[in-house]
């Protein structure tokens, strides 16, 4: 009887990781891994997991579950480098913003305005040239001209400002450990017309990847 056990409880572990006829899937992994995502693994190692797996999976960018907009400015000097964006959100209840897009080493775009912003060659456009910040400036000058612009009356402390999603072509942000949660997501075509999602949460305790979460679900495409 005990033999027999045996046998069955993997083939009930194994069924579990399986899709159910809905194209369902749903994991807990607290041991091993999870493609190359692997159970104890630090902060920087799970970063680079998730470099290579955005690769073979497709997807370009980890979400950092609970990370707040920064309101003082001293907390974003060093981490513009690991990011291609910043937002700049007016702390006013009417909808107000400024977009500074990061392309290699400059700034590519800059947008500004309320729910429609539109393209600007430089921000703010109400200051001397000298002090804006411009479309093709260095990545490196950015901190240094938002310092000057903030020290400005019309514009001191007025702004929180926003990192996005942490892309996975930028060295790892040091700031990522404060954050015990990650979340990432891509979807695959099955077959035509059907899409596969999946959606995989990282849980860290004590430096270590504790857990993944792991879900899957497939639905139609309507064109």
């Amino acid at each position: 009887m005990k033999r027999t056990l045996l046998l069955i409880l993997p083939v009930l572990l194994l069924s579990s990781c399986k899709k159910d006829n809905n194209g369902h899937i749903a994991e807990n992994i607290i041991k091993g891994s999870k493609w190359n995502l692997k159970i104890g693994s630090s902060y920087p190692d799970v970063y680079a997991q998730l470099q290579q797996l955005g690769i073979d999976k497709g997807f370009s960018t980890v979400a950092i579950v609970g990370q707040q907009p920064i309101s003082k400015l001293q907390d974003l000097q060093h981490r513009l480098e690991f990011y291609h964006a910043i937002t700049l959100e007016k702390n006013t209840e009417r909808i107000e913003s400024v977009r500074i897009q990061f392309k290699t080493h400059k700034v590519n775009s800059i947008e500004a305005g309320g729910a429609l912003p539109d393209e600007i060659l430089r921000w703010p456009q109400d200051i001397p040239d000298q002090l804006a910040i411009h479309k093709d400036d260095p990545i490196s000058e950015i901190y240094n001209k938002l310092i000057a612009i903030n020290q400005l009356p019309a514009y001191s402390n007025n702004y929180k400002f926003i990192l996005p999603d942490k892309p996975l072509n930028k060295p790892f942000d040091p700031v990522m450990i404060n954050y015990d949660e990650w979340f990432i997501y891509f979807s695959t075509n099955v077959e035509a017309g059907l899409v596969g999602a999946s959606n995989i949460g990282l849980y860290f305790k004590d430096g270590k990847l504790n857990k993944i979460l792991y879900t899957y679900n497939e639905g139609e495409v309507f064109n």
